[in-house]
């Protein structure tokens, strides 16, 4: 058998070889070379089976190391026996058989032995040698192996080799942009542009989803957050995509640039498209990183680090979360029933049932003072635990004569709203200055409780605020009212037995009574002339640890007095008087936050810094405080429910007991000061009647003045009053200030996918889509087609580190048809007339092949003016190939 049958340039599967005019071989270069002729029993097709005596076996000389193999790769349809080794590379004289070093240089890869005996099974002709070009890919020989020889029994593990035959591109290199490939780029690069921009303004606008998400909203919290999870992991799937894809078209055309002798890519750039795949490569795979080090490099890292952080960023300030917003001012209203300190509408509204149906005159009043009673009890019970707490903890005043820093006053509302009231002092009330002042005890302390009608103020629908159940019992919100606060005046004096006996008097008929003058009626402010008389009067004088009260029982006087008598053993007065009198002060701001645990109801007045809102600063015509008449009603029924008034009869009550301990000392001599581990009578009864200020304004104006003809409405009246409002609700945006350093992903993400759209849309509407070749499959067809390389060497078991990785390489183009330079390169394919590609390191020379680039395919001036992408295969072309005008296009050529 004659190889020259397979090897003949008629047969269409293999090409003839060519002799090159500067091979450094003499021989090779005056084209002297043995002829074989071919063997007649060759089949037209040089495909006919092989055998056994047919076997062709390689002679050697007697110095192996010039041993060189033919030039022949492994041919579809030979018999397996074929084996192959690598062209041109001489042979180790290593005991182990391998390739030396020196084996490996470019040389070796670009030519054979100009000459060499060689068997073919009997003939035992002289085979014809040729140089073969230096990116051609591997030979073989015919026989069995040569000992020692490197070689792949089934060609599955071959040598770097040379390609037997041109692999002509069937597909364009540049696309339309309306290819499948191109068109879902676009769209998920418009999908993640959109959609990160979106999440930015989100992020940025901080909206607050009020009623939108929540129980009763369009979305639950739970499907709200789903979505938000949802949109956030498509933005950063598509992100990463796009920008993979981005990366590849700037790398490939990169590699395609040859002007100015800029263009290439290295090992490290084509790695880049791991870092944003895998963020973790980065970790893994440093070495590359500093090998990378340009504005694509940069570039890709902070991409990278934004496909990393984007859905921890989402979540962070975009996701809705339950947070407060700013304060915000706004107008709120209530329904108004009834006048302030109104004891009629209490009685008929009180919810104590009785097992009786008989028309009883005292039901109203019986309900009134156990609701007082357990009011009073259970409050007072509170504040003296809250000094207990205090004293124990060593929190008493340091003020001797001043009510700050002490315990403030409680109080419940509904069962699930705690009230804190303050303790003020209007007209800068002193028991050391007002004691000493008068020669006596002398005690003036003022107690203001919220307004307690704001407590259904803000669940009126009208008001729109969310309540904790609206948002699945997690809402939270915080009213500041401009409204009047109700107080309760408490003045102690102290009197000896002789000074109270004009008030102790038996009045029969209290119209006709005419009240003594007494010592103090400059203090009370009594006035024994006036048409309303205010003086109190007393059937006799408590016995110790005992008090007695008068409830006037015309209208007119707004306070109840209590007479009281203190333990014999007390350093102070014989005999203490109280009057208790109530108002609306202007002075103060109402605070309410609700949340689904309950509420917590404040006053803050005068000076207090939380004063940010007081009444009369919206309503200047109001007054100080003017003291209501029909509180003495509600006051009356309030204080016999606490048996303080059994001094009558001297029945000892506990009430009275209590109280009477707590009236302060006082001794001429010394100056009068306040207890520091106990409070006071007047701090006590103030505790005691705070229950009848929540019960007197919770249905009662939200003015201090009443403008209906009615005390009590048959149809409520809104009311609308000034207040500032901050609630928590869903909302979008950090809840903590580090937080904001998301904002640079989101940032960077939108501009990124941004800027790959306007990218991609720039090339594709101009050029095309270019073939990826950083993608792996693209990447290996390329590779395998390409001729070995010396600028890997030592790579191909461990793979590339070092500065190999950051060598740069160039996709190059063969033309395949027709002779080029007196050299025939027929390919295995009909489509001949389209070019081969391959990849090269730009420190190598380009093989004489690579040097001609063919001519640009005409084309008509219409068809340059209708467009400005090159031709494709799918449109019509000349003689020779669109592929040919693309590849000028990228790689810059005219």
């Amino acid at each position: 058998m004659d190889i020259h049958a397979l090897n003949n340039p008629r047969n269409p599967r293999y090409a003839a070889l060519p002799e090159y005019a500067d091979s450094p071989d003499p021989e090779v270069a005056g084209g002297q070379h043995n002829t074989h002729q071919p063997s007649s029993m060759a089949d037209n097709d040089g495909h006919r089976p092989v055998s056994d005596d047919e076997r062709l076996e390689t002679k050697t000389d007697s110095n192996r190391s010039k041993t060189r193999g033919l030039g022949l790769g492994n041919i579809v349809g030979h018999p397996s026996q074929i084996k192959r080794v690598p062209v041109g590379i001489t042979r180790s004289t290593t005991t182990e058989g391998l390739l030396s070093p020196a084996s490996l240089s470019p040389a070796n890869f670009a030519r054979v032995a100009s000459q060499e005996n060689v068997s073919f099974g009997h003939a035992g002709k002289t085979a014809e040698f040729y140089n073969i070009p230096s990116y051609q890919a591997s030979s073989a020989y015919l026989g069995p192996s040569t000992p020692g020889s490197l070689h792949s029994d089934m060609g599955l593990l071959p040598s770097p080799r040379k390609v037997d035959a041109a692999c002509p591109t069937q597909r364009d290199i540049l696309t339309s942009p309306w290819s499948w490939i191109s068109a879902p780029l676009i769209l998920l690069a418009i999908y993640s542009t959109v959609f990160s921009g979106i999440f930015l303004g989100i992020a940025l606008a901080k909206p607050r989803w009020g009623d939108k998400v929540g129980t009763n909203g369009h979305l639950s919290f739970a499907n709200a957050s789903l979505l938000s999870a949802i949109f956030s992991k498509t933005v950063e799937i598509s992100f990463v995509t796009v920008f993979v894809a981005l990366l590849g078209q700037v790398l490939t055309r990169r590699a395609f640039w040859r002007a100015n002798g800029t263009g290439g890519i290295s090992i490290a750039e084509m790695n880049m498209r791991t870092w944003i795949m895998q963020p973790g490569s980065l970790l893994v795979g440093w070495q590359s990183v500093r090998y990378a080090n340009s504005i694509i490099g940069a570039t890709v890292l902070i991409s990278a680090f934004s496909t990393t952080w984007y859905t921890t960023a989402s979540e962070a300030l975009v996701s809705p979360k339950l947070k407060f917003g700013p304060i915000q001012e706004r107008s709120l209203s209530g329904l108004v029933r009834a006048s302030y300190a109104n004891a009629m509408y209490l009685g008929y509204t009180c919810e104590v049932p009785f097992a009786t149906t008989e028309v009883d005159d005292f039901k109203n009043s019986t309900c009134l003072q156990i609701k007082h009673a357990g009011m009073g009890f259970s409050f007072l019970s509170s504040f003296l635990r809250d000094w207990t707490e205090s004293v124990a903890a060593g929190n008493t005043t340091d003020s001797a004569s001043s009510f700050d820093h002490r315990p403030l006053p409680v109080a419940v509302l509904y069962d699930n709203t705690t009230v804190n009231g303050q303790w003020i002092t209007p007209s800068r009330e002193n028991i050391t200055t007002d004691s000493t002042t008068h020669g006596r005890l002398v005690e003036n302390v003022t107690m203001a409780m919220p307004h307690a009608g704001i407590f259904k103020a803000v669940r009126e629908k009208s008001n729109h605020i969310l309540q904790p159940n609206d948002l699945q019992g997690a809402g939270e919100y915080i009213v500041q009212a401009s409204l009047p606060a109700p107080i309760v005046n408490i003045l102690c004096v102290g009197l000896s037995a002789e000074e109270l006996s004009p008030m102790i008097v038996n009045v029969t008929n209290v119209t006709t009574y005419v009240p003594n003058a007494t010592v103090v009626d400059s203090i009370f402010g009594f006035d024994p002339d006036a048409e309303v008389k205010t003086t109190p009067f007393f059937p006799k004088i408590p016995i110790e640890y005992n008090t007695i009260v008068h409830i006037p029982s015309v209208w007119g006087p707004p306070a109840i007095s209590l007479l009281a008598t203190p333990p014999k053993d007390t350093t102070t007065n014989e005999h203490v008087l109280c009057t208790i009198k109530s108002a609306l002060y202007r002075n103060c701001t109402t605070y309410y936050k609700v949340a689904q645990s309950g509420g917590l109801l404040t006053v803050h007045c005068d000076d207090d810094k939380r004063n940010t809102l007081p009444y009369y600063r919206t309503r200047p015509d109001a007054p100080i405080g003017v003291w209501n008449s029909d509180w003495k009603d509600i006051g009356g029924e309030w204080i016999r429910s606490l048996a303080l008034n059994n001094g009558v009869s001297d029945a000892n009550a506990s009430s009275a007991r209590l109280l009477t301990q707590y009236i302060p000392e006082y001794d001429r001599d010394t100056p009068t000061t306040l207890p520091t581990t106990k409070p006071t009578i007047g701090e006590a009864l103030g505790v005691l009647a705070g229950g009848t200020l929540l019960l007197a304004s919770q249905d009662g104006p939200f003015e201090h003045d009443w403008n209906y003809t009615e005390t009590t409405l048959s149809e409520p009246q809104y009311q609308s009053f000034p207040a500032m409002y901050t609630y928590k609700d869903y909302a979008s945006g950090g809840t903590q200030g580090w937080q904001s350093l998301f904002y640079v992903v989101l940032s960077t993400t939108f501009l990124l996918s941004a800027t790959a759209l306007g990218y991609l849309c720039w090339k594709f509407t101009t050029e095309g889509y270019v073939t990826d070749y950083t993608e792996p499959q693209n990447l290996f067809a390329l590779a395998v087609n390409s001729p070995p390389s010396t600028s890997l060497y030592g790579a191909c078991g461990g793979g590339p580190k070092g500065e190999v990785i950051a060598r740069k390489w160039t996709v190059d183009m063969t033309n395949t048809d027709g002779d080029l330079e007196g050299f025939q390169y027929q390919p295995l394919s009909s489509t001949g007339r389209h070019p081969h590609f391959s990849i090269r390191c730009t420190d190598e020379e380009l093989s004489p092949m690579i040097h001609h680039t063919p001519g640009t395919p005409q084309t008509t001036k219409r068809a340059k003016f209708r467009r400005t992408r090159p031709p494709t295969m799918n449109e019509s072309w000349g003689l020779g190939s669109p592929v040919v005008e693309q590849y000028q296009r990228l790689a810059g050529r005219p």
